[in-house]
């Protein structure tokens, strides 16, 4: 028994992700609830594994804990990549001269503006170009042209 809850923790843990990377809306922000993500996530293992009652309860307390913790760390990590560029910005200030750091933003605007426009497009940010997905880039028979 504790073997196949820990072996639907680590697909469901899987799953979740991959879930979560195919929801959103076309907006950019994806409406994001995590309380219903574990339990869609309960009721397609549901149906695909044929649970028990008292498996399938065992199993959406579990998908509701791993996605709260999940989106818990991912904030986490927000705060403290917030708090890097902070930190590079104001030491770029103390180098560069007001006109620089002027442009310094503006490029960073820019930067980022492009970056969140590749992302709503689906290329996933700056990982397109002519060479993607190519024989040395570990692309795929069927994406060769």
């Amino acid at each position: 028994m504790k073997k196949l809850i820990m072996s639907l923790a680590v697909i469901s843990a899987l799953s979740v992700g991959a879930f979560a990377q195919k929801s959103g809306n076309e907006g950019g922000k994806r409406d994001f609830n995590p309380e219903k993500m574990a339990e869609k996530r309960s009721e397609k293992l549901k149906a695909d594994l044929k649970l028990t009652d008292q498996q399938f309860a065992a199993v959406t307390k579990l998908n509701k804990a791993s996605v709260a913790t999940r989106e818990a760390e991912r904030k986490e990590m927000k705060a403290k990549h917030d708090a890097k560029k902070l930190a590079y910005k104001n030491e770029m200030k103390k180098i560069l001269t007001p006109e620089q750091y002027k442009t310094f933003e503006e490029k960073l605007a820019t930067n980022e503006a492009r970056r969140k426009e590749g992302t709503r497009k689906g290329r996933g940010g700056n990982h397109g170009g002519p060479h993607h997905g190519g024989p040395h880039h570990g692309g795929r028979p069927e994406n060769k042209g």
